[in-house]
């Protein structure tokens, strides 16, 4: 694979290029090309109807926080004025479950911001209102306590670890419903064009399997399963 790279100008055709697929196809792609820790754990899923989203990885880090006096709200405002167009949120939450991580207020702010969805590990609120707006948000879980005096911001953009894949930023982001998959920044174009022929040549198949033609000449033609 060659070592091509999104840019801020191309984001837009490229993410648009990821919405045309399903996250099963770039997986398989990665697989064969040795990146076998790119799909998300499986508890990270749409929570919101919107469920599709495409771009660059914004990553963030946070940590609990046990004193319930402190507010992150300084360091949160920071990170807000951080984000560029075309990317997607990404949080690590360092394991907090007792609290949403992100929410309608964060929603509002970011998408203002050019941003185009969040991928949390950990939880959400205000779906309602986030839906209201048609904007994806893929998190763990839901809860409705905030974050604060429980969950700290610490860091932005910065490598940071969800399961067992390790995500850098400006790594390309790409969910549905099956879930997440995170593509090294790097390898983007190449996997988007194998992963294009890949559909093709699905949608190839699907159509002769549905004229009668047996699975092993279809196959045989399309070299896809």
């Amino acid at each position: 694979m060659g070592t091509t790279r999104v840019t801020v100008q191309n984001v837009p055709e490229i993410a648009g290029r990821f919405l045309r697929l399903y996250t099963g196809a770039v997986s398989d792609i990665l697989d064969r090309n040795g990146y076998r820790n790119q799909v998300l754990p499986y508890y990270i899923t749409p929570f919101t109807a919107a469920n599709r989203v495409a771009g660059l990885a914004f990553t963030g880090q946070g940590y609990p926080c046990s004193d319930i006096s402190h507010n992150d709200t300084e360091m949160r405002l920071k990170m807000l004025d951080s984000i560029s167009p075309g990317t997607v949120s990404v949080w690590a939450t360092a394991g907090s479950m007792d609290c949403a991580h992100w929410g309608e207020i964060m929603s509002t702010a970011v998408k203002q911001r050019g941003c185009t969805g969040a991928v949390v590990d950990g939880g959400v609120r205000d779906v309602d209102f986030v839906n209201a707006l048609n904007y994806p948000v893929f998190a763990k879980f839901k809860c409705s306590a905030s974050s604060v005096g429980r969950w700290d911001i610490v860091d932005w953009r910065v490598s940071i670890k969800i399961g067992h894949t390790v995500i850098h930023p400006d790594d390309f982001v790409f969910g549905d419903t099956d879930g997440v998959v995170i593509i090294p920044g790097d390898f983007t174009l190449d996997v988007l064009a194998a992963a294009e022929d890949m559909f093709n040549r699905e949608r190839g198949m699907r159509e002769e399997l549905r004229r009668g033609v047996s699975v092993a000449d279809a196959y045989a033609t399309y070299r896809s399963l």
